[in-house]
Protein backbone atom coordinates (compact mmCIF):
# COMPACT_ATOMS: atom_id res chain seq x y z
CA UNK A 1 0.00 0.00 0.00
CA UNK A 2 1.04 3.91 -0.70
CA UNK A 3 1.21 4.99 2.48
CA UNK A 4 1.50 8.80 0.11
CA UNK A 5 -2.18 8.62 -1.30
CA UNK A 6 -4.39 9.00 1.53
CA UNK A 7 -6.01 5.63 1.04
CA UNK A 8 -4.40 3.96 4.45
CA UNK A 9 -7.96 1.56 5.74
CA UNK A 10 -7.51 1.14 8.90
CA UNK A 11 -9.59 -2.13 8.92
CA UNK A 12 -7.89 -3.65 5.99
CA UNK A 13 -4.66 -3.22 7.44
CA UNK A 14 -5.86 -5.32 10.68
CA UNK A 15 -6.69 -7.92 8.91
CA UNK A 16 -2.77 -8.54 7.41
CA UNK A 17 -0.67 -10.89 9.29
CA UNK A 18 2.05 -8.60 8.94
CA UNK A 19 0.55 -4.93 9.15
CA UNK A 20 3.98 -3.57 10.43
CA UNK A 21 4.83 -3.37 6.23
CA UNK A 22 2.50 -0.60 6.38
CA UNK A 23 2.75 0.91 10.13
CA UNK A 24 6.73 0.99 10.13
CA UNK A 25 6.80 3.07 6.99
CA UNK A 26 3.95 5.60 8.30
CA UNK A 27 5.89 6.23 11.54
CA UNK A 28 8.92 6.61 9.96
CA UNK A 29 7.62 9.09 6.99
CA UNK A 30 4.42 10.17 8.08
CA UNK A 31 3.53 9.35 11.30
CA UNK A 32 0.34 11.48 11.29
CA UNK A 33 -1.74 10.79 7.73
CA UNK A 34 -4.99 11.45 6.31
CA UNK A 35 -6.98 9.07 4.85
CA UNK A 36 -10.13 9.83 2.46
CA UNK A 37 -11.60 6.22 3.28
CA UNK A 38 -14.63 5.59 6.06
CA UNK A 39 -15.52 9.51 5.44
CA UNK A 40 -11.86 10.99 5.82
CA UNK A 41 -10.13 10.45 9.15
CA UNK A 42 -6.34 10.96 10.74
CA UNK A 43 -4.30 8.03 11.40
CA UNK A 44 -1.71 8.28 14.30
CA UNK A 45 0.69 5.57 14.20
CA UNK A 46 3.64 6.36 16.76
CA UNK A 47 3.48 5.35 20.25
CA UNK A 48 4.06 8.53 21.77
CA UNK A 49 1.42 10.43 19.87
CA UNK A 50 -1.16 7.76 20.06
CA UNK A 51 -0.50 7.03 23.96
CA UNK A 52 -0.69 11.07 24.72
CA UNK A 53 -5.00 11.35 22.03
CA UNK A 54 -5.93 7.99 23.60
CA UNK A 55 -5.50 9.96 27.33
CA UNK A 56 -6.62 12.59 26.22
CA UNK A 57 -10.27 13.06 26.95
CA UNK A 58 -10.38 16.81 26.21
CA UNK A 59 -9.24 17.23 23.32
CA UNK A 60 -10.21 14.21 21.61
CA UNK A 61 -13.38 13.40 21.93
CA UNK A 62 -15.04 9.54 22.37
CA UNK A 63 -18.61 10.92 21.12
CA UNK A 64 -20.35 10.36 18.99
CA UNK A 65 -18.57 7.40 18.55
CA UNK A 66 -15.37 5.16 18.43
CA UNK A 67 -15.78 2.89 15.61
CA UNK A 68 -14.10 3.74 12.38
CA UNK A 69 -16.36 3.20 10.33
CA UNK A 70 -19.54 3.82 12.03
CA UNK A 71 -21.60 0.39 13.49
CA UNK A 72 -24.89 2.40 13.16
CA UNK A 73 -25.56 2.47 16.94
CA UNK A 74 -29.17 4.24 17.35
CA UNK A 75 -27.45 5.64 21.27
CA UNK A 76 -23.87 5.36 22.19
CA UNK A 77 -21.97 2.56 23.76
CA UNK A 78 -21.75 3.71 26.96
CA UNK A 79 -19.13 3.96 29.19
CA UNK A 80 -17.14 4.04 26.00
CA UNK A 81 -18.77 6.57 24.28
CA UNK A 82 -18.68 8.82 26.55
CA UNK A 83 -16.55 11.73 28.01
CA UNK A 84 -15.86 12.79 31.68
CA UNK A 85 -17.50 13.31 34.18
CA UNK A 86 -20.10 11.32 32.40
CA UNK A 87 -17.71 8.95 31.85
CA UNK A 88 -16.32 7.71 35.86
CA UNK A 89 -20.06 7.78 36.51
CA UNK A 90 -20.96 4.54 34.28
CA UNK A 91 -17.24 3.30 34.86
CA UNK A 92 -17.49 3.12 38.71
CA UNK A 93 -20.85 0.87 38.06
CA UNK A 94 -18.47 -1.72 36.13
CA UNK A 95 -15.47 -1.54 38.52
CA UNK A 96 -17.53 -3.31 41.13
CA UNK A 97 -18.58 -6.15 38.90
CA UNK A 98 -15.20 -6.58 37.11
CA UNK A 99 -13.67 -6.25 40.41
CA UNK A 100 -10.14 -8.39 41.73
CA UNK A 101 -12.82 -10.12 44.41
CA UNK A 102 -15.34 -11.30 41.41
CA UNK A 103 -12.68 -12.46 39.21
CA UNK A 104 -11.23 -14.34 41.56
CA UNK A 105 -14.37 -15.79 42.17
CA UNK A 106 -15.30 -16.56 38.81
CA UNK A 107 -11.54 -18.34 38.41
CA UNK A 108 -12.21 -21.86 39.61
CA UNK A 109 -15.72 -21.82 37.53
CA UNK A 110 -13.50 -20.55 34.14
CA UNK A 111 -11.17 -23.28 34.46
CA UNK A 112 -13.64 -26.00 35.25
CA UNK A 113 -15.57 -25.16 32.37
CA UNK A 114 -12.43 -24.98 29.66
CA UNK A 115 -11.73 -28.53 31.10
CA UNK A 116 -14.99 -29.47 30.10
CA UNK A 117 -14.53 -28.47 26.82
CA UNK A 118 -11.39 -29.37 26.20
CA UNK A 119 -12.82 -33.29 27.63
CA UNK A 120 -15.01 -33.09 24.42
CA UNK A 121 -12.20 -33.18 21.87
CA UNK A 122 -9.13 -34.70 23.54
CA UNK A 123 -9.20 -37.70 22.39
CA UNK A 124 -10.19 -37.11 19.36
CA UNK A 125 -6.75 -36.14 18.25
CA UNK A 126 -8.46 -32.48 16.09
CA UNK A 127 -10.37 -30.06 16.23
CA UNK A 128 -11.35 -26.55 15.73
CA UNK A 129 -9.73 -24.92 18.99
CA UNK A 130 -11.53 -21.47 17.84
CA UNK A 131 -14.83 -23.08 17.73
CA UNK A 132 -14.59 -26.13 20.36
CA UNK A 133 -12.75 -24.28 23.24
CA UNK A 134 -12.06 -20.75 22.65
CA UNK A 135 -15.64 -18.89 21.67
CA UNK A 136 -17.38 -21.04 24.21
CA UNK A 137 -15.21 -20.52 26.80
CA UNK A 138 -15.26 -16.44 26.32
CA UNK A 139 -18.77 -16.18 25.94
CA UNK A 140 -19.84 -17.82 28.83
CA UNK A 141 -17.86 -16.33 30.77
CA UNK A 142 -19.45 -12.71 30.00
CA UNK A 143 -22.71 -14.33 29.79
CA UNK A 144 -22.28 -15.19 33.55
CA UNK A 145 -21.95 -11.37 33.98
CA UNK A 146 -24.87 -10.86 32.23
CA UNK A 147 -27.32 -13.25 33.37
CA UNK A 148 -27.60 -15.15 30.28
CA UNK A 149 -29.21 -18.96 30.15
CA UNK A 150 -26.97 -21.70 29.28
CA UNK A 151 -29.69 -21.95 26.07
CA UNK A 152 -28.64 -18.46 24.44
CA UNK A 153 -24.81 -18.22 25.16
CA UNK A 154 -24.67 -19.56 21.36
CA UNK A 155 -27.03 -16.57 19.91
CA UNK A 156 -25.03 -14.49 22.56
CA UNK A 157 -21.74 -15.60 20.56
CA UNK A 158 -23.29 -15.40 17.77
CA UNK A 159 -24.37 -11.52 18.32
CA UNK A 160 -20.85 -10.81 19.39
CA UNK A 161 -19.05 -11.82 16.30
CA UNK A 162 -21.54 -9.98 14.50
CA UNK A 163 -21.35 -6.64 16.09
CA UNK A 164 -17.64 -6.87 15.90
CA UNK A 165 -17.67 -7.87 12.15
CA UNK A 166 -20.73 -4.64 11.05
CA UNK A 167 -20.01 -4.04 7.22
CA UNK A 168 -21.86 -0.66 7.04
CA UNK A 169 -24.14 1.43 9.66
CA UNK A 170 -27.66 0.28 7.79
CA UNK A 171 -26.22 -3.46 8.68
CA UNK A 172 -24.81 -2.67 12.13
CA UNK A 173 -28.28 -0.96 13.26
CA UNK A 174 -30.43 -4.04 12.09
CA UNK A 175 -28.65 -6.05 14.21
CA UNK A 176 -28.38 -3.98 17.36
CA UNK A 177 -32.27 -3.76 16.99
CA UNK A 178 -32.43 -7.67 17.19
CA UNK A 179 -30.05 -7.53 20.22
CA UNK A 180 -31.65 -4.68 22.09
CA UNK A 181 -35.14 -6.77 21.84
CA UNK A 182 -33.59 -9.14 23.63
CA UNK A 183 -31.96 -6.97 26.33
CA UNK A 184 -35.01 -5.65 27.10
CA UNK A 185 -36.90 -8.28 27.79
CA UNK A 186 -33.84 -9.32 30.41
CA UNK A 187 -33.66 -6.43 32.11
CA UNK A 188 -37.21 -5.75 32.49
CA UNK A 189 -37.50 -9.44 34.43
CA UNK A 190 -34.47 -8.77 36.40
CA UNK A 191 -36.37 -5.54 37.77
CA UNK A 192 -38.97 -7.78 38.81
CA UNK A 193 -36.63 -10.59 40.30
CA UNK A 194 -33.26 -9.42 41.02
CA UNK A 195 -29.87 -11.66 40.66
CA UNK A 196 -26.38 -11.65 40.99
CA UNK A 197 -25.71 -10.44 37.47
CA UNK A 198 -24.89 -7.03 35.87
CA UNK A 199 -28.79 -5.91 35.34
CA UNK A 200 -30.05 -6.30 38.83
CA UNK A 201 -26.14 -4.88 39.70
CA UNK A 202 -27.13 -1.40 37.36
CA UNK A 203 -31.01 -1.46 38.49
CA UNK A 204 -30.22 -1.01 42.22
CA UNK A 205 -28.06 1.87 41.39
CA UNK A 206 -27.53 5.46 41.47
CA UNK A 207 -25.79 7.88 39.24
CA UNK A 208 -26.40 11.76 40.26
CA UNK A 209 -28.84 10.56 43.09
CA UNK A 210 -30.97 8.95 40.79
CA UNK A 211 -31.43 5.64 39.72
CA UNK A 212 -30.08 4.13 36.67
CA UNK A 213 -32.33 3.66 34.05
CA UNK A 214 -33.24 0.82 31.78
CA UNK A 215 -32.49 2.44 28.74
CA UNK A 216 -28.67 2.99 30.32
CA UNK A 217 -28.46 -0.65 31.33
CA UNK A 218 -29.33 -1.17 27.74
CA UNK A 219 -26.55 0.60 26.68
CA UNK A 220 -24.31 -1.05 28.80
CA UNK A 221 -24.95 -4.25 28.01
CA UNK A 222 -24.78 -3.38 23.92
CA UNK A 223 -21.08 -2.33 24.85
CA UNK A 224 -20.44 -5.58 26.49
CA UNK A 225 -21.67 -7.51 23.70
CA UNK A 226 -19.41 -6.74 21.43
CA UNK A 227 -16.59 -5.58 23.68
CA UNK A 228 -16.53 -8.38 26.17
CA UNK A 229 -16.03 -12.32 25.13
CA UNK A 230 -15.27 -11.38 20.92
CA UNK A 231 -11.70 -9.80 22.00
CA UNK A 232 -10.78 -12.21 24.05
CA UNK A 233 -11.45 -14.97 21.85
CA UNK A 234 -9.26 -12.73 19.22
CA UNK A 235 -6.43 -12.99 21.41
CA UNK A 236 -6.55 -16.27 22.52
CA UNK A 237 -6.76 -17.39 18.40
CA UNK A 238 -3.74 -15.31 17.69
CA UNK A 239 -1.88 -16.59 20.59
CA UNK A 240 -2.61 -20.38 19.39
CA UNK A 241 -1.54 -19.52 16.30
CA UNK A 242 1.71 -17.84 17.39
CA UNK A 243 2.89 -20.79 19.26
CA UNK A 244 2.61 -23.19 16.64
CA UNK A 245 4.79 -20.79 14.49
CA UNK A 246 7.31 -20.41 16.55
CA UNK A 247 8.34 -23.68 18.25
CA UNK A 248 10.36 -21.77 20.29
CA UNK A 249 7.43 -20.07 21.89
CA UNK A 250 5.73 -23.47 22.93
CA UNK A 251 9.43 -24.46 24.45
CA UNK A 252 9.81 -21.65 26.99
CA UNK A 253 6.16 -21.58 27.72
CA UNK A 254 6.50 -25.24 28.84
CA UNK A 255 9.45 -25.36 30.42
CA UNK A 256 9.05 -22.13 32.66
CA UNK A 257 5.52 -21.68 33.17
CA UNK A 258 6.34 -19.02 35.85
CA UNK A 259 6.35 -16.63 33.20
CA UNK A 260 3.28 -17.36 32.00
CA UNK A 261 1.93 -14.01 32.97
CA UNK A 262 4.15 -11.79 31.44
CA UNK A 263 3.55 -14.27 28.38
CA UNK A 264 0.26 -13.59 28.23
CA UNK A 265 1.20 -9.35 27.99
CA UNK A 266 3.52 -9.89 25.61
CA UNK A 267 1.47 -11.86 23.08
CA UNK A 268 -1.44 -9.04 23.81
CA UNK A 269 1.51 -6.20 22.70
CA UNK A 270 2.34 -8.10 19.44
CA UNK A 271 -1.25 -9.38 18.30
CA UNK A 272 -3.16 -6.34 19.71
CA UNK A 273 -7.00 -7.54 19.16
CA UNK A 274 -8.30 -4.36 18.93
CA UNK A 275 -6.48 -2.57 16.39
CA UNK A 276 -7.43 1.02 17.68
CA UNK A 277 -10.43 3.05 18.38
CA UNK A 278 -11.94 6.62 17.02
CA UNK A 279 -11.94 10.04 18.32
CA UNK A 280 -13.57 13.34 17.76
CA UNK A 281 -11.22 16.56 17.78
CA UNK A 282 -12.81 19.19 19.97
CA UNK A 283 -10.69 21.71 19.00
CA UNK A 284 -7.84 21.95 16.80
CA UNK A 285 -4.86 19.48 17.91
CA UNK A 286 -1.15 19.48 16.67
CA UNK A 287 0.45 16.45 16.89
CA UNK A 288 4.15 15.23 15.26
CA UNK A 289 3.96 19.10 13.87
CA UNK A 290 0.59 18.33 11.83
CA UNK A 291 -2.44 20.49 12.70
CA UNK A 292 -5.80 18.24 12.67
CA UNK A 293 -8.28 20.64 13.02
CA UNK A 294 -11.69 20.78 14.79
CA UNK A 295 -14.43 18.02 13.88
CA UNK A 296 -12.04 15.50 12.63
CA UNK A 297 -11.77 11.57 13.50
CA UNK A 298 -8.80 10.70 14.90
CA UNK A 299 -7.42 6.75 14.77
CA UNK A 300 -5.57 6.07 17.14
CA UNK A 301 -3.78 2.76 15.88
CA UNK A 302 -2.82 0.62 18.97
CA UNK A 303 -1.60 -1.95 16.71
CA UNK A 304 1.18 0.32 15.34
CA UNK A 305 2.17 2.19 18.76
CA UNK A 306 2.70 -1.40 20.15
CA UNK A 307 5.41 -2.27 17.31
CA UNK A 308 7.15 1.20 17.86
CA UNK A 309 10.56 0.77 18.14
CA UNK A 310 10.70 4.36 20.36
CA UNK A 311 8.69 2.38 23.06
CA UNK A 312 9.79 -1.30 22.75
CA UNK A 313 13.05 -2.94 22.62
CA UNK A 314 12.85 -5.28 19.15
CA UNK A 315 9.15 -5.20 18.78
CA UNK A 316 9.08 -7.02 15.87
CA UNK A 317 10.32 -10.10 18.40
CA UNK A 318 8.30 -11.81 20.63
CA UNK A 319 10.15 -11.53 23.89
CA UNK A 320 8.11 -14.07 26.83
CA UNK A 321 9.62 -12.15 29.77
CA UNK A 322 9.73 -8.72 28.34
CA UNK A 323 9.42 -5.80 31.78
CA UNK A 324 8.39 -3.26 31.19
CA UNK A 325 5.69 -3.95 28.82
CA UNK A 326 3.79 -0.36 28.66
CA UNK A 327 1.70 -1.78 25.69
CA UNK A 328 -2.19 -0.16 24.49
CA UNK A 329 -3.81 -3.10 24.11
CA UNK A 330 -6.18 -2.39 26.72
CA UNK A 331 -5.97 0.92 25.72
CA UNK A 332 -5.00 3.58 28.37
CA UNK A 333 -6.42 6.23 30.61
CA UNK A 334 -9.57 6.60 32.11
CA UNK A 335 -10.92 4.39 28.91
CA UNK A 336 -8.67 1.10 29.72
CA UNK A 337 -10.74 -1.87 29.22
CA UNK A 338 -12.40 -2.62 32.59
CA UNK A 339 -12.08 -6.23 31.69
CA UNK A 340 -8.51 -6.48 31.33
CA UNK A 341 -8.21 -8.32 34.21
CA UNK A 342 -10.67 -11.06 33.04
CA UNK A 343 -9.65 -11.26 29.63
CA UNK A 344 -5.47 -11.82 31.29
CA UNK A 345 -7.53 -14.48 33.42
CA UNK A 346 -9.14 -16.50 30.86
CA UNK A 347 -5.88 -16.29 28.24
CA UNK A 348 -3.49 -17.83 30.40
CA UNK A 349 -6.05 -20.53 31.56
CA UNK A 350 -6.68 -21.39 28.24
CA UNK A 351 -2.80 -21.18 27.28
CA UNK A 352 -2.23 -23.13 30.72
CA UNK A 353 -4.92 -26.09 29.73
CA UNK A 354 -4.34 -26.56 25.94
CA UNK A 355 -0.17 -26.68 26.74
CA UNK A 356 -1.21 -29.18 29.40
CA UNK A 357 -3.43 -31.44 27.87
CA UNK A 358 -2.71 -31.28 24.22
CA UNK A 359 0.82 -30.03 23.88
CA UNK A 360 1.52 -30.86 20.59
CA UNK A 361 -1.30 -29.44 18.59
CA UNK A 362 -0.44 -28.41 15.04
CA UNK A 363 -2.70 -26.16 13.07
CA UNK A 364 -4.10 -28.33 10.23
CA UNK A 365 -3.69 -25.71 7.88
CA UNK A 366 -1.37 -22.83 8.52
CA UNK A 367 -2.13 -20.99 5.27
CA UNK A 368 -5.97 -21.42 5.64
CA UNK A 369 -5.75 -19.03 9.16
CA UNK A 370 -6.99 -15.79 7.86
CA UNK A 371 -8.15 -12.38 9.81
CA UNK A 372 -11.31 -11.28 9.66
CA UNK A 373 -11.69 -7.97 9.21
CA UNK A 374 -13.85 -5.77 11.93
CA UNK A 375 -13.55 -3.82 14.70
CA UNK A 376 -11.32 -6.64 16.32
CA UNK A 377 -8.68 -8.88 14.56
CA UNK A 378 -10.53 -12.22 14.96
CA UNK A 379 -9.72 -15.12 12.99
CA UNK A 380 -13.05 -17.10 13.01
CA UNK A 381 -11.62 -20.94 12.66
CA UNK A 382 -8.30 -22.28 13.79
CA UNK A 383 -8.30 -26.39 12.89
CA UNK A 384 -5.90 -28.37 14.72
CA UNK A 385 -4.37 -32.23 15.10
CA UNK A 386 -2.80 -33.71 17.90
CA UNK A 387 -1.48 -36.98 19.65
CA UNK A 388 -5.47 -37.64 21.55
CA UNK A 389 -5.63 -38.34 25.05
CA UNK A 390 -6.05 -42.03 25.84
Amino acid sequence: MDISNSHYDNRHVATLNDPEEIHSAMRAKCPVQHSENHGGFWALTRYQDVEAATRDTTRFSSLPTITLPSVGAPRPFIPMESDPPEHSKYRSLLNVVFSARRIAELEGEIRKHAVQLIDRFAAAGEADLARDLIFPLTSRVITWLLGIPDEDVSRFSDWSLALVSVTSPEAGAALQMEIRDYYVRLIAARRENPTRDLASHLLASTIDDRPVTSEETLDIYLSLTGAGGETTAAAANHIFTLVDRHPDLRSQLQARPEILTTAIEEFLRYVTPVPGFARTTTCAVEVAGTVIPEGERVWMSWLSANHDAAAFEEPATIVLDRKPNRHLAFGAGVHRCPGAPLARLELAIMVDEVLRRIPDYRLADPGAVRISEGQTRVIRSLPIVFTPEP
